[in-house]
């Protein structure tokens, strides 16, 4: 993501006004409220200084998965949606909207969508669009009604942190009704969510949609669901690791709100139309758990295509292959991230020695 400027950002406000002080005593009252309370959640009308706190922390943040997620896909994939008019549902403060003229820049096909029931959210989208993008004003429509015209463009949907307010029979309705090209979902990284998205995949195989990300095919058994199937706690995420602007960084301590490691669930799909595609077996992979790091190598499950099936194996990625360099990057790897490998010796038990590049390849 490009560099955003705070103090930009905070002119954008519905309440500019607003001094960090205030926005941390407010962003407390909203985390109390998501992952404490939720008592009036659904009922809930947000007033213009809630507006303002959430977009403060938020926005930015959660801006960061939309750039994890396209980072990991083909390049030809992001050039087509590049094209895409974009439908954000549940948009908020426009954050979607914001992470897609940020990643891509540059003119694109499409008209920007942005659709949520609270009007206080909508004027703060168009703010927010307004003073990082204003030459996508004549392009934007923020409402509360879900209807849209038709474009000659592909469609890209985006899900971010709604379909985990909604259930599974609501979610294909909302898919049916935009009829997408791409589907994008930005979910909480919590099993419910996992679980709703695996109960989803049947039904989007019916209707044509194949898997770009993070799954290298959706019609084998998912080894991690498998996993759940036989009694295990688990689930599949993502994990984005990294830092953010300074000033947002202060108001999360002073929120007392770490967003510097951020659990996930990304999932993006394309309508195919045909049968599901070939997998090739070149050797790429996806970290999925991080297991510890030994004096001499990592050790870390991934998920991979190996003999004509999703298979979970673990890793041992030796440091003597790297220089000081190399080794400070692998430590920020995230959850989630796609890589090529080289297997140098298999270890039995699933396991496998491997050289690793953190460049996927082509």
């Amino acid at each position: 993501m490009k560099d955003l400027s705070y103090q930009k950002l905070k002119n954008s406000f519905l309440r500019p006004e607003l001094q960090d002080r205030k926005l941390a005593y407010l962003l407390e009252d909203i985390k109390n409220l998501y992952t404490i309370s939720r008592a009036g959640l659904e009922s809930k009308v947000w007033t213009e200084e809630e507006v303002s706190a959430y977009t403060a922390f938020y926005l930015p943040t959660n801006a960061r998965k939309f750039d994890f997620v396209l980072d990991q896909l083909d390049p030809s994939v992001r050039e087509e949606l590049s094209k895409c008019e974009v439908i954000d549902f549940g948009t908020g403060p426009g954050t979607y909207l914001y992470a897609f003229l940020n990643y891509f820049g540059g003119d694109h096909c499409g008209h920007l969508w942005g659709i949520d029931k609270e009007r206080n959210m909508l004027l703060q989208a168009e703010n927010i669009i307004n003073a990082f993008f204003p030459q996508y004003i004549s392009k934007l429509h923020l409402q509360k009604e879900r209807e849209v015209p038709q474009s000659t463009c592909d469609r890209l949907l985006i899900f971010g942190n709604s379909c985990n307010e909604m259930n599974l029979s609501q979610i294909k309705e909302v898919i049916n009704f935009y009829q997408p090209d791409f589907l994008l979902f930005l979910e909480p990284g919590v099993p419910t969510v996992f679980d709703l998205l695996m109960e989803l995949r049947p039904w989007l195989i019916e209707n044509d949609f194949d898997c770009d990300y993070p799954c290298p095919d959706m019609v084998r058994p998912c080894p991690v669901q498998q996993r759940v199937l036989a009694g295990k706690e688990d689930w599949c995420h993502q994990v984005w690791r990294g830092t953010h602007e300074p000033e947002i960084e202060r108001l999360g301590q002073m929120a007392k709100l770490d967003r510097k490691s951020m659990a996930f669930i990304g999932h993006i799909y394309r309508k195919s139309g045909s049968k599901p595609k070939e997998i090739s077996n070149k050797n790429t992979a996806r970290f999925i758990r991080y297991l510890h790091e030994t004096k001499h190598s990592f050790l870390w499950e991934v998920c991979l295509f190996h003999e004509e099936q999703l298979q979970i194996k673990t890793f041992e990625i030796p440091k003597k292959s790297m220089n000081k360099s190399a080794t400070k990057d692998f430590k920020r790897v995230c959850v989630g991230q796609n890589f090529s490998f080289e297997v140098t010796k298999e270890l039995g038990d699933g396991s496998w020695r491997v050289a690793v590049s953190l460049e996927p390849s082509p």
